[in-house]
C-alpha cells in the first residue's frame, strides 16, 4: 500500500461517525476510574484491567454486560483449571507443556464450537499462559499462585468498573441500535437517490462510502445480542439477518450509482430514481413500526422493462426483496441458541483450526525458551488471537495487531521520553494517560477494518506507562513486544499455509453451496414425512450457515484475488428471501410447487461447487415462484 493510499484509508476510517465520540468518552472515563484503586492500593498487573475493558465494551449495555459476565466466568474457570494443573505438573516441565497444549487446543476448539465463542478464548488463553509462567517468572509456587490471584483480581476490577460506567452512561438497547443502523443506511440511500433525481436534499445523513466500508459486521453483532435478550428479535432472526444482507447490498449498489453520476447514461432516469427513493422511505417507515409494507403502500419497482443490468436496476430489485424481508409476524417460536453450534462435533474444520493454532503456539514456546528470550512470550498470545477460520481474517488481524503495537509503542515512547518526566502530579499523569487512551479508543470504535488495531494501540501504550509505580524509564518492553508479535505472526503464517490452508473466498463458496442444499431439503420438508422438529433443525442449521457466509464475505475482502463477492452477496440475499418464504410452507407441510424450487436450489449448489462464476447464480426465479404461491401470499401482507 502506497503512503497516499494509507493516508486515504486512515482519513476514511478515522472520521467521526454517530456514537463514536460518546463511546470513546465512556471507555476513557472507565480506564481513568480504574487507575484510582490501582494506584491507591498499588495493584500489580494493572495492564490487564485496562485491556479487558477494550475487549468487552460495546455500544449497547446488553452486549457489554454479557461480555463482562463471560469474561469473568471464563477467566475464573481457566485460571482455576491452570492452578489444578500446576498441582500435578509444577516440577515436571514436559507435563506442563502437555497441559499448555491441551488448554490452547481446548480454547481454540471452543472458540469455534461454542455459540458464544468468546467464552472459549476466555478459558483457554489465560489457562495456557499460566502454564508457561514458571519459564518466565521465578518458579516459586507461592509467587506464581499470588500472580494468578492478582490477575483474576485485575480482570474482575476492570470488568466491574467498566460495567458500572457503561450502565450509568450507555443504557443502549441492541435492537434499537440495530434499527438505527438499518435506518441510517436506508436514509442515506434515499437521500442519494433524491439528489441524483434532482430533488433538494438536506445535510447528508451519512457517507455511503463509510457505510460500505463498515459492512455487515456491526449489524450482525447487534442482531446476535438482540436475539439473546428480545423474544421479538429471536422469533424473527432470519428476517432480520436477511434484512442486514440486503441493506448492505443496497448501500453497495447505491454507492456504485453515485460514482456513475446522474448524467452517465447508467440506465437511470429521474422518475425511476424518485420511485426508488420513495420506496426507501416507505421501507424506513414500515421497519420503524416493525411491520411489512401494506399492499397499498408498495409497488413492485423491478419490472420486465427495467431488468437491464445497471446499478439502478440492482437497487430496484434489492428494494423489492427488502420489502419481503421486513419483519412481520414471527416465523414460529424460536428456541434460544444452544451452548454449541449445530455441527460442533461433526465439522472436522474445528479440530484442524485448533491444531494449527496450538502447533504454532508450541513452536513459539519452545523457541523462545530455547533461545532464552523469554521477553517475547507475546508470540504465543499472537498465535492464539490471530488463529481465525480463514487466511483472510488472520491476515487482517495480524496486520492490525502489528500496526497497532507499532503505533501504541511510538505513543508510549513519546510519553516515556517527553511527557511523563514532566508530569509532577497525578493530574499530569492522568492527562497523558487519558490522551493516549482516547486515541486508542477512537480507533477501537471504528469499523472492523481498524478496530482491533485500536485495541492493540492501547495495549502497547499501557505497556509503556504501566511498568510500575515509580518513574518508568525503559523502552525495552516496547521493543520486545514488537519482536514477539512479529515472531508469532511469522510462525503462525508458516503453519497456516502449510497445514490445511483455508482461503475465505473458497470457504465462502463451500458454505454457500451447503446453505443451498439445506434450503433444498427445507423445500421438500412439506411432503408430510418431516415433523416440526425436523424443520426447526433445518432452520437452525441454515441460520448458522447464513451467519458464517456474512462473516466470510467481510473476511474475503482482505484476501488478494477475491472475485465475485458482489455477486455472491446478491445471491445470499436472494437465498435468504427463499428461506423466509419456505419456512411457513415447511411448518404447515405444504409441498405445492416447492419440488421445482428444490431442484433449482440443488442445481445452483452444483454450479457453485463446480467452479462456475458466481454471477451465473440467479435465484430470482425461485423467489418469484414462491412469492406467487397462494399459500404464501400472506408473506407480503401487513402484520396483524
Amino acid at each position: 500500500m502506497s503512503p497516499k493510499a494509507l493516508l486515504d484509508f486512515l482519513r476514511r476510517e478515522l472520521v467521526p461517525t454517530p456514537g463514536r465520540a460518546s463511546a470513546t468518552l465512556r471507555l476513557t472515563l472507565a480506564c481513568l476510574a480504574a487507575t484510582i484503586p490501582v494506584m491507591t492500593h498499588h495493584i500489580p498487573h494493572a495492564l490487564i484491567a485496562m485491556i479487558v475493558m477494550y475487549l468487552v465494551t460495546q455500544e449497547d449495555v446488553a452486549a457489554t454486560g454479557l461480555g463482562s459476565f463471560l469474561g469473568l466466568l471464563g477467566a475464573t474457570v481457566g485460571l482455576g483449571l491452570a492452578l489444578l494443573a500446576w498441582q500435578i505438573s509444577i516440577d515436571t516441565p514436559w507435563l506442563r507443556i502437555v497441559f499448555f497444549a491441551a488448554f490452547f487446543f481446548g480454547g481454540l476448539f471452543l472458540k469455534r464450537a461454542l455459540t458464544l465463542g468468546a467464552l472459549g478464548s476466555a478459558i483457554g488463553l489465560p489457562a495456557g499462559l499460566v502454564m508457561i509462567l514458571p519459564d518466565i517468572a521465578p518458579p516459586s509456587p507461592e509467587v506464581l499462585v499470588e500472580f494468578v490471584l492478582w490477575v483474576w483480581l485485575c480482570v474482575a476490577l476492570g470488568l466491574g468498573v467498566n460495567a458500572l460506567v457503561q450502565l450509568l452512561l450507555s443504557p443502549g438497547d441492541p435492537l434499537v441500535l440495530l434499527q438505527h443502523e438499518l435506518d441510517t443506511r436506508l436514509a442515506a440511500v434515499e437521500q442519494t437517490l433524491r439528489r441524483l433525481s434532482g430533488a433538494a436534499t438536506g445535510e447528508p445523513v451519512a457517507s455511503l462510502d463509510t457505510l460500505a466500508i463498515a459492512g455487515m459486521t456491526r449489524m450482525a453483532a447487534l442482531l446476535k445480542t438482540s436475539a439473546l435478550v428480545h423474544p421479538w428479535a429471536r422469533e424473527r432472526r432470519e428476517a432480520l439477518s436477511a434484512l442486514i444482507t440486503l441493506v448492505d447490498r443496497l448501500v453497495t449498489a447505491a454507492r456504485a450509482l453515485e460514482l456513475l453520476g446522474a448524467g452517465s447514461g447508467g440506465g437511470m432516469d429521474g422518475a425511476r430514481l424518485a420511485r426508488a427513493a420513495e420506496g426507501s422511505h416507505v421501507l424506513r417507515n414500515a421497519f420503524e413500526e416493525r411491520r411489512r409494507p401494506r399492499p397499498e403502500e408498495w409497488t413492485v419497482l423491478a419490472t420486465d422493462e427495467t431488468l437491464a443490468a445497471s446499478p439502478l436496476a440492482d437497487i430496484e430489485r434489492t428494494l423489492d426483496e427488502i420489502a419481503l424481508a421486513v419483519p412481520g409476524p414471527g416465523a414460529g417460536p424460536a428456541a434460544r441458541p444452544g451452548l454449541f453450534v449445530p455441527d460442533a462435533f461433526e465439522n472436522p474444520d474445528y479440530v484442524r483450526f485448533a491444531l494449527k493454532g496450538t502447533l504454532a503456539a508450541l513452536i513459539c514456546y519452545v523457541l523462545f525458551i530455547g533461545f532464552d528470550y523469554r521477553q517475547i512470550y507475546t508470540s504465543v498470545i499472537t498465535c492464539f488471537v490471530v488463529s481465525l477460520s480463514t487466511i483472510g481474517s488472520s491476515n487482517q488481524k495480524g496486520i492490525l495487531r502489528f500496526g497497532g503495537a507499532a503505533v501504541g509503542g511510538l505513543m508510549g515512547l513519546i510519553a516515556l521520553v517527553y511527557l511523563l518526566p514532566n508530569a509532577e502530579s497525578i493530574g499530569g499523569f492522568w492527562l497523558v494517560f487519558g490522551a493516549g487512551t482516547a486515541v486508542a479508543a477512537w480507533a477501537n470504535f471504528g469499523s472492523p477494518r481498524i478496530s482491533y488495531g485500536g485495541y492493540q494501540t492501547g495495549l502497547a501504550f499501557y505497556k509503556a506507562v504501566f511498568q510500575g509505580f515509580g518513574a518508568a524509564a525503559s523502552a525495552t518492553v516496547l521493543r520486545d513486544r514488537l519482536i514477539g508479535v512479529f515472531f508469532g505472526l511469522l510462525v503462525f503464517g508458516l503453519v497456516e499455509h502449510a497445514l490445511w490452508p483455508v482461503r475465505a473466498a473458497d470457504v465462502l463458496r463451500a458454505r454457500f453451496a451447503e446453505m443451498l442444499r439445506l434450503l433444498a431439503g427445507l423445500a421438500r420438508a412439506g411432503d408430510g414425512h418431516h415433523t416440526a422438529v425436523d424443520v426447526d433443525a433445518w432452520r437452525r442449521r441454515i441460520s448458522q450457515k447464513v451467519e458464517e457466509i456474512q462473516a466470510l464475505i467481510e473476511s474475503s475482502k482482505f484476501e488478494a484475488g477475491a472475485e465475485g463477492l458482489d455477486a455472491l452477496q446478491k445471491a445470499t440475499g436472494q437465498a435468504q428471501i427463499v428461506f423466509l418464504l419456505l419456512l411457513p410452507a415447511a411448518r404447515h407441510r405444504r409441498v405445492e410447487a416447492n419440488g421445482a424450487v428444490a431442484e433449482t436450489l440443488d442445481a445452483a449448489a452444483a454450479r457453485v461447487v463446480g467452479d462456475q462464476k458466481p454471477a451465473e447464480l440467479d435465484l430470482e426465479g425461485a423467489v418469484a415462484a414462491l412469492a406467487r404461491l397462494s399459500a404464501l401470499r400472506s408473506a407480503v401482507a401487513p402484520a396483524p
